[in-house]
C-alpha cells in the first residue's frame, strides 16, 4: 500500500523560485522559506501534509558533525529528552513513509539547479534503507557527485565548496567510480590552492581528506604539494620575527598532521624539527602573554620539547611554568555572582554574560551555567502543584539491558527528585551555552589554553597537557575524544581539592590483599568536607553531571563504555567543557553558598 504525497501549490512554488535563482543560496534559505509556507498551510489534505512535510525535511536535516542516530549522512539539527529518559530528535525522520525517498529521487532528476540536485539526490541515496525500505539505486549517487561538484561555483561560501568537493569525493570512492573521483579529487585540490593562495584558513579539510587516503587516488605529486603546503604553514606560523603571520596554534595544528606523516616514513629527524619549531613558538608566546595563560602555553612548550627529546628546553620551559603559575596564584582576585540575567533576550543576555574582561567573562559564563540548588527546590516542590500525578509516582530510570535509578515521589524522594530536574535544566541552557561560547570566542579569540589556564587557576594540575588536548579536541568538534580526555582531569581535579582538604584520596583495594586504589569521582563528591568546600551548587551540578545514576552519570557512562557514538553531541562536550571551568572556581564557590545561607 502507498501513501500519496502532493506539494502543496505554495511550497512547489518556492522550489521551482529557488531552482531558477541565479544567486547563491543555501539549505537554510530554502528551508526558512519552506517551513514559514508550511506553516501557513489551511487544512491540507493528507497528502498535502505529507508533501509539505518531506520538502521541510530535506531542508531541515543537517549535515557535517551532528548527532548521528541513524548512521547517515544527514542528522537532526537537536534532540531533548523527555520525562521518561526518552529522546527525541529535531527533525525526526521517524514515522516518514517511503513514498517521501521516492519524491527525493525525482526531484533530484526533474529540477535544473546543482545544489538542489545535490540535496535531492543524496538523501535519496542515504535514505534509501533508513526511511524507503529498499535498495540504494546507483544513480541518485551519480547524480548527487555530479551535482555537487557543479554547484561548487555557484556557492557563495569557501566552506561550502571545501564541503561540496569532499562530500563529492567520498560518494564517488564508496561506488568505485574511478573517473567521478579524479573529478571529485582534482576540485578538491583546486578548492585547496586557492585557499592556500589567499590565506582563507580551511587548508586542514584538504589534508585531512587527502594526505594519508589510499582510496581516492592521490598521486605522489598531490601528496608532496599538500606536505609543501602544511610546511609553509607551521614556518610561518612559527615565525616569531613576523608578528603578522606568527601563529603556534596554527603551526601546532599542522604539525600534529605532518608528523604521523614523517614517522611513519622513519623521517625522525623531521619529527623532532617540527616538535622543537612549535615548542619555541609557544614559548615565544608565552613570553608576551599574562600569567594564567603563559602557564598553560609553557605546558604546550613543555610537551613539544620533550617530544623532541630536548631535555635541556624542556626542563627551562617547565621551570618558567611554574614561576607562572605562582605569580598566576598571587594575582587572582574576589569574584561576585551576577544575578537575575533575563534571558528573553539573547542578545542582551550574551552582553551581560560576555563582557570586554575576559576573566569576568569566564566568571560569569561558568556561574551563570551551573545549577542552582534553591531554583532547582523550587521546581521540584512546583509539580506537586502542576503535575501531581507525576510529583507522587514512583519513577524508574531504564538503560538499554537494566534499571538504572529509582526516584521515588517528591515528598519522600526530594533529593532524587532534584537530580532529575537537574537533568532538565541541562537540556534547557542548551542554546544559551552554546552561543555563550561562540561569543566567547568572537569577542576574545580564546585558545584551549585559556580553559587550561583558567581550570588552573587554584593549582590543580601540575601537569595540564591533557586539559590542553581536550579543550583543543572540543574546540575541533571532537566530542568524543574531548569527553574521553577531560571528565578523567575533571576527576583528578576534584581528587586533588579532596587531598588538600586533608581528605584520604585512596582506599583498600577490594579485590587485591595489600594494594590502594583511588577513590572514584562519585566517593569524592558524596563526602562531607568536599560538598561543604564546594557548596550547594556546584557540588549538586558535579554530582548530577558526573556521579549520581539519577542524573547524567556521565563518568560511569564514559568509564564503563556504556555510551555510543552519537550521544558524544556538540551539546555534551558544551557541559563538559563548563565544567572545566567551573574547577577554576572552585574555593569562591563555599563562599558563594556561606553568603547564600546568610
Amino acid at each position: 500500500m502507498t501513501t500519496a504525497l502532493a506539494v502543496p501549490a505554495s511550497l512547489e512554488e518556492i522550489v521551482q523560485r529557488f531552482d531558477a535563482k541565479a544567486e547563491p543560496y543555501n539549505e537554510f534559505a530554502v528551508s526558512g522559506a519552506l517551513n514559514a509556507a508550511r506553516g501557513t498551510l489551511s487544512q491540507p489534505s493528507d497528502a498535502e501534509t505529507l508533501g509539505a512535510w518531506a520538502e521541510v525535511l530535506a531542508f531541515g536535516l543537517a549535515t557535517g558533525r551532528h548527532e548521528n542516530p541513524w548512521n547517515s549522512y544527514f542528522g537532526p539539527m537537536g534532540s531533548g529528552t523527555d520525562a521518561d529518559g526518552k529522546t527525541h530528535y529535531f527533525p525526526d525522520i521517524a514515522g516518514t513513509p517511503p513514498e517521501a525517498v521516492l519524491h527525493w529521487a525525482a526531484r533530484a532528476r526533474a529540477l535544473n539547479h546543482p545544489f538542489l540536485k545535490a540535496r535531492y539526490a543524496d538523501l535519496a541515496w542515504e535514505m534509501s534503507v533508513v526511511i524507503g525500505n529498499r535498495k540504494r539505486d546507483l544513480e541518485d549517487a551519480q547524480i548527487a557527485i555530479d551535482s555537487y561538484l557543479d554547484a561548487i561555483p555557484r556557492m557563495a561560501d569557501d566552506h561550502e565548496h571545501v564541503l561540496f568537493a569532499i562530500r563529492a569525493l567520498d560518494l564517488a570512492v564508496l561506488i568505485g567510480d574511478r573517473d567521478r573521483i579524479e573529478r571529485a579529487r582534482a576540485a578538491l585540490m583546486e578548492i585547496h590552492r586557492g585557499l592556500m593562495k589567499t590565506h582563507a584558513g580551511m587548508w586542514w579539510y584538504t589534508v585531512d581528506r587527502l594526505l594519508e587516503d589510499k582510496k581516492a587516488g592521490v598521486t605522489d605529486a598531490e601528496r608532496a604539494e599538500l606536505v609543501t603546503d602544511l610546511e609553509k604553514i607551521i614556518a610561518g606560523g612559527s615565525n616569531t620575527g613576523d608578528p603578522a603571520d606568527f601563529n603556534p596554534h596554527e603551526a601546532k595544528d599542522a604539525a600534529e598532521r605532518l608528523i604521523p606523516y614523517y614517522r611513519r616514513l622513519s623521517k625522525f629527524d623531521d619529527v623532532r624539527r617540527l616538535h622543537k619549531m612549535v615548542g619555541e613558538s609557544f614559548e615565544h608566546f608565552a613570553s608576551n602573554a599574562d600569567p594564567m595563560l603563559a602557564a598553560a602555553l609553557l605546558q604546550t612548550a613543555t610537551d613539544e620539547y620533550r617530544d623532541a627529546g630536548l631535555k635541556e628546553e624542556r626542563d627551562r620551559a617547565r621551570i618558567l611554568m611554574q614561576q607562572k603559575i605562582g605569580v598566576a596564584g598571587q594575582n587572582l582576585q574576589s569574584v561576585g555572582r551576577t544575578v537575575q540575567i533575563p534571558k528573553d533576550d539573547m542578545e542582551k543576555f550574551l552582553n551581560l554574560v560576555v563582557v570586554d574582561d575576559l576573566a569576568t567573562s569566564f566568571v560569569r559564563i561558568t556561574l551563570e551555567f551551573m545549577l542552582k540548588r534553591a531554583e532547582l527546590e523550587q521546581q521540584v516542590q512546583k509539580t506537586l502543584k502542576d503535575e501531581p500525578l507525576m510529583a507522587h509516582i514512583t519513577q524508574m530510570i531504564f538503560a538499554d539491558d537494566r534499571v538504572t535509578a529509582k526516584i521515588g515521589s517528591v515528598e519522600e524522594d526530594s533529593f532524587g527528585r532534584l537530580f532529575h530536574q537537574a537533568k532538565f535544566g541541562f537540556q534547557f541552557v542548551r542554546p544559551w551555552l552554546a552561543q555563550a561560547f561562540l561569543r566567547l570566542f568572537e569577542k576574545h579569540e580564546v585558545v584551549p589554553e585559556h580553559f587550561a589556564g583558567w581550570a588552573n587557576r587554584h593549582s590543580l594540575f601540575d601537569d595540564m597537557s591533557l586539559l590542553v588536548e581536550g579543550v583543543r579536541a572540543w574546540t575541533r568538534e571532537d566530542h568524543v575524544k574531548a569527553a574521553h580526555v577531560l571528565v578523567p582531569q575533571i576527576e583528578r581535579g576534584l581528587r586533588k581539592i579532596a587531598d588538600g582538604l586533608g581528605i584520604p584520596v585512596t582506599k583498600a583495594h577490594s579485590t587485591v590483599k595489600g594494594a590502594s586504589a583511588a577513590l572514584g569521582m562519585g566517593e569524592l563528591l558524596y563526602n562531607k568536607k568536599v560538598a561543604e568546600a564546594l557548596g550547594p551548587d556546584a557540588i549538586l551540578h558535579f554530582q548530577a553531571l558526573f556521579a549520581d545514576p539519577r542524573g547524567m552519570n556521565l563518568r560511569n557512562e564514559i568509564a564503563h563504555g556504556l555510551m555510543d557514538a552519537d550521544q558524544f553531541h556538540w551539546h555534551l562536550g558544551n557541559l563538559i567543557v563548563h565544567a572545566v571551568m567551573m574547577l577554576g572556581l572552585w574555593k569562591e564557590f563555599g563562599n558563594f553558598g556561606k553568603r547564600s545561607a546568610d
